[in-house]
């Protein structure tokens, strides 16, 4: 039987609870990091494993993400389709429509978040998945100490847990994992899930794997981050800040032996006080006297003489005065981190 051809879909219809009142005015895919809408990564990776069509699924403030995304996908030469949920659906409803969205195909479909980030060899795990011979695959890596794990895999890397239901042959020796949010799922499959609101860990993969069927793993060692709060928001931009090698899609310019990745110099007054690591965009500006410490972003932005920045992302928000730290603001919001003191 010939090798199938290969869609994409991305989540794009949460709320973004966490990340409030950010999301009430941007949704959380369009969110910029590195200057650069979360969205676009996820896009990029589809992009390099040779996928053309794509589809997302939209909810939350529906009608911003097509102008931005149509865009976007059309650098990387994918052609986007949209997937309306009037109500929301969740992953496993979402992973449903956005296949009817592209038009039921029989292909397989590799399913991305939209909101967070990935060094990740998409062909590679798409070869493990066919070589599997399995429904589905979850792409998965060792247990962080900041994400919720509950993934299960014995020695052999058979997937034998999740959350609190086991597979039939589940032993008492296995380790914990973090489910990366990346799915690779072929469409007989994908025809079974119902297009109503459901979770894919919780009413597909588990009940069936309860049931005794085997739902392939993929396992990878490297970089992935969730963006959920202003917390791992700002741990994140920290840690790409400080080693850009870490996050192989950061778009960071040529950067200073201090760790500042500036676009424009020239648009900061010589007496400004610019400590890296830091990132200023093409429309980042700052007279003198103001203060950028490390761990910034800011673009879209006019620092006044007496504004302060430290572990903070300014994004679009025009002139500001006065001390900015361990926050993000875009667009007029503000997300205050619970480190800010």
């Amino acid at each position: 039987m010939a090798e199938r051809s290969v869609v994409g879909a991305v989540l794009c219809a949460g709320f973004g609870t966490r990340l409030r009142p950010l999301t009430e005015a941007i949704p959380k895919p369009l969110l910029p990091f590195l200057n650069t809408p979360i969205v676009t990564y996820a896009l990029e990776h589809l992009s390099r494993a040779g996928v053309e069509r794509v589809a997302l699924n939209l909810h939350h403030l529906a009608d911003s993400v097509p102008p931005v995304v149509d865009l976007i996908a059309k650098q990387f030469a994918l052609l986007p389709v949209y997937s309306r949920e009037w109500e929301i659906l969740g992953t496993a409803g979402g992973v449903r429509g956005m296949w009817r969205a592209l038009g039921e195909p029989d292909a397989t479909m590799v399913v991305l978040n939209g909101d967070s980030i990935i060094n990740m060899d998409l062909a590679k795990h798409l070869e493990a998945h066919r070589k599997s011979g399995r429904r589905a695959t979850m792409i998965v890596r060792p247990r962080a100490d900041d994400q919720p794990g509950k993934v299960w895999l014995d020695g052999e890397h058979h997937l034998r847990g999740l959350r609190d239901m086991r597979h039939p042959d589940a032993s008492e020796d296995l380790k914990e994992y973090d489910f990366t949010g990346v799915h690779i799922l072929e469409p007989e499959f994908i025809a079974e899930i119902p297009f109503e609101m459901g979770c894919m860990v919780g009413d597909v993969y588990g009940p069936l794997m309860e049931a005794g069927e085997e739902i392939n793993t993929s396992v990878m060692e490297g970089f992935w981050a969730a963006l959920d709060t202003p917390e791992l928001f700002l741990e994140t931009t920290r840690r790409v800040l400080e080693e850009p090698g870490l996050f192989a899609q950061a778009p960071l310019p040529e950067g200073d032996s201090a760790g500042r990745f500036i676009y424009k110099p020239e648009q900061l007054d010589p007496k400004v006080e610019c400590e890296g690591p830091v990132l200023l965009g093409l429309y980042a500006k700052a007279q003198a006297g103001a203060k950028i410490g490390g761990n910034s972003v800011i673009d879209g932005c006019e620092l006044g003489a007496n504004a302060s920045v430290q572990n903070a992302v300014l994004y679009g928000m025009g002139p500001i005065e006065g001390e900015w730290k361990d926050c993000i603001a875009v667009a007029g919001k503000v997300a205050q981190s619970s480190a800010y003191k």
